[in-house]
């Protein structure tokens, strides 16, 4: 889904209204979407109460709005005001007109009155709606104080576009800003809320469509793209129903050494979840039997000398999956070069196979080949001879620049996941959640894009839609065990729930 500047939405707005569409229908469509955001953060909640804060631009249209469709179903909403009634314009104003009685509105309330509104309704959710895409500058008062009193209520927030104080181009914050559980983003997403530093302030990022016209949003140059459902479905292979094991690729994942047996374990078991035919772990002798005894049954454990290891021993395989726990030691430095370079189908490499072609990266230049490379910050800073601190500055210009210079995709995990390839947009991940942050989740990663290229998908293809579904069985899995207690083993096992929102 094509990420957008502040210009560029301003444009669609306009355009959109040029061509027929009253601005007023795309704020009552804005604000509908963001009722049905925040009724199901009441639902989960078993709550009723909501907090809405609006300023008097569009933004605080759309919390009207939403005011409005959330007291017609029952909840109990309290609408506040950063101005009074009499500086409402346009569509705001004839939407405020049409509040029903069961929306409380308070305008302009000191400190006080807010507290006192705050103590006596408890709300559930905080919805945001001071703030837009046309800020200027720094917050300003009362604005200001608003955002920093959102903050301190440590209620679940639901930002309306973009949250309140962010700059919609850089990510940047000015002064305060809020910070969102969810941001509900109208029509396309804002390219500053996929910036490194917005994560902390947007949450997750609902794109809603608003009725932008087909032909006005296809028209829109951008080289940013936000990783949706939507981009991901398309992309997964058809599984006919005469189909068989065979249709679905082998695929071989090499990893493991002494003290590291749970990462290639989780590696194959992830791969099998998610849809090849036919999983082989190859592991080395010393910790076969540790490892054959926790594998699923679905996979194949076989013990291997890694240093004897031929071209002709990836016969009849798809794809292959390099790296998970294969230790720093010299002997298997060289095996890694020696499968990198000796293996013609496409390949995914991670963890320690990245520390191993990092010694001597310049010759990924000459192999010409299908491969996804998914490094975490320190090991990206390995690759380019530059510190994680360094990546994680310029996470969008480090990820694009590596895979235009030795023409593989790179997958730069993180907090916003990168997916660049030689040419074309950069993606970024939408899905996924601080509960990901253990060990064992790069490893799962690596078995879900080695199985999409067992599959036969394009390595870009299987990249984006490899660090999409990972993500969201992470969120699944904290809705079920929360983000505190999360394990790898549990992300794994809702991806079947993942593919089913696909399918």
């Amino acid at each position: 889904m094509k990420a957008v500047t502040t210009e560029q939405i301003r444009q669609l707005d306009q355009g959109s209204i040029a061509a027929g569409v009253p601005r007023a229908e795309l704020m009552e469509r804005a604000g509908y979407a963001v009722a049905r955001t925040t009724m199901e953060y009441l639902r989960r909640q078993d709550a009723r109460s909501v907090l809405l804060l609006a300023g008097k631009g569009n933004n605080g249209g759309d919390a009207i709005v939403a005011a409005r469709h959330l007291a017609g179903a029952g909840c109990q909403p309290a609408l506040v005001l950063l101005c009074s009634r009499n500086e409402l314009q346009g569509d705001a104003l004839g939407h405020f007109q049409k509040l029903v009685s069961a929306v409380r509105v308070l305008e302009l309330p000191t400190l006080d009155q807010f507290a006192e509104l705050v103590g006596e309704m408890e709300p559930a959710v905080v919805v945001d709606g001071l703030l837009g895409t046309g800020l200027k500058g720094d917050v300003r008062e009362p604005y200001a104080t608003a955002v920093k009193v959102i903050n301190g209520l440590h209620r679940t927030v639901v930002a309306i576009d973009i949250p309140s104080g962010l700059d919609s181009d850089t990510g940047e914050v000015r002064g305060v800003c809020v910070r969102a559980d969810t941001t509900v983003t109208m029509g396309l997403p804002k390219v500053g809320l996929l910036k490194p530093g917005a994560a902390e302030f947007v949450g997750r990022i609902e794109t809603v469509d608003i009725g932008f016209p087909r032909k006005l949003v296809d028209e829109i140059q951008t080289d940013v793209e936000l990783v949706t459902a939507r981009d991901v479905g398309p992309l997964l292979p058809v599984r006919p129903r005469a189909a068989h094991k065979g249709d679905f690729g082998h695929l071989l994942v090499i990893a493991g050494s002494e003290g590291y047996t749970g990462a290639p374990v989780l590696t194959a078991q992830a791969a099998a979840r998610a849809g090849v035919g036919l999983v082989t772990l190859a592991v080395p002798r010393s910790i076969y039997r540790i490892v054959a005894a926790n594998c699923p049954p679905e996979v194949m454990p076989r013990p291997a000398d890694f240093d004897k290891l031929d071209p002709t021993d990836f016969a009849g395989f798809n794809a292959v999956a390099l790296g998970p726990g294969l230790g720093q030691h010299a002997r298997t430095q060289k095996v890694i070069w020696k499968v990198v370079s000796g293996w013609f189908p496409p390949m995914v490499v991670d963890a320690d196979a990245l520390n191993g072609i990092a010694q001597g990266v310049a010759a990924l230049k000459k192999l010409h080949k299908p491969m996804v490379l998914t490094p975490h910050p320190g090991e990206m800073g390995r690759l380019i001879g530059k510190t994680s601190k360094d990546v994680q500055a310029n996470r969008w210009e480090v990820a694009r620049g590596f895979a235009r210079e030795y023409g593989v995709v790179t997958v730069l995990k993180g907090a916003g996941t990168v997916i660049a390839e030689k040419s074309g947009p950069l993606w970024i991940n939408s899905t996924g959640n601080p509960g990901m942050a253990k060990g064992g989740m790069g490893d799962a990663l690596t078995g879900i894009i080695g199985a999409f290229l067992a599959q036969g998908m394009a390595p870009a293809d299987a990249a984006r839609a490899g660090v999409f579904i990972h993500g969201l069985a992470g969120d699944l899995a904290s809705q079920a065990v929360g983000e505190r207690a999360m394990l790898t083993s549990d992300l794994i096992g809702h991806l079947g729930a993942a593919f089913a929102t696909l399918d």
